[in-house]
């Protein structure tokens, strides 16, 4: 059974700022579709430390894992070299064996790009898929929500 986590559910935490570095581009100077997966994975990290479960600490506290199962990327607009962008990540649904994240990346009040990626438990020890242990589920019942992504109307011409 799903639980939907977009309404505000958990407690709120602050955006994670980005500053693009040239590293981050194409040879055009706006930043590679790849970059923004990592991106996610920081914003996702930065929510999971806030509501006291660091991913390093993870396996040793829990005995599981996550690991990306599917990933979904919708752009709205370019980001270019030197922008500030604020990512913000919540749990968009969650049952006993995953997670569906979603993270928006933004520069000011602008729609850069959406992210959701479905986060599966991981039993190291077996080598398979698990149940996520009772007491992380608890945790992650604390992290902010996100409503799920909507089908995404086509780029706007102007990089800004």
């Amino acid at each position: 059974m799903a639980s939907e986590a977009g309404g505000g559910a958990g407690r709120s935490v602050g955006p994670l700022l980005y500053e693009v570095a040239y590293a981050d581009t194409d040879a055009g100077g706006i930043v590679y579709h790849a970059t923004y997966l990592a991106m996610a994975e920081r914003s996702r990290n930065h929510v999971l430390r806030a509501v006291g479960l660091p991913v390093a600490e993870m396996k040793a506290c829990f005995g599981v894992l996550f690991i990306v199962r599917e990933i979904r990327t919708i752009f709205y607009r370019p980001a270019l070299v030197g922008d500030v962008l604020a990512l913000s990540s919540g749990i968009v649904s969650v049952t006993p064996v995953r997670a569906l994240w979603g993270t928006t990346v933004t520069r000011g009040a602008e729609l850069i790009s959406r992210v959701e990626a479905e986060i599966a438990a991981f039993d190291p020890a077996a080598g398979g898929p698990c149940l996520v242990p009772s007491d992380l589920m608890n945790l992650l019942a604390h992290a902010p929500g996100l409503a799920p992504m909507r089908h995404a109307p086509r780029m706007k011409t102007g990089f800004r």
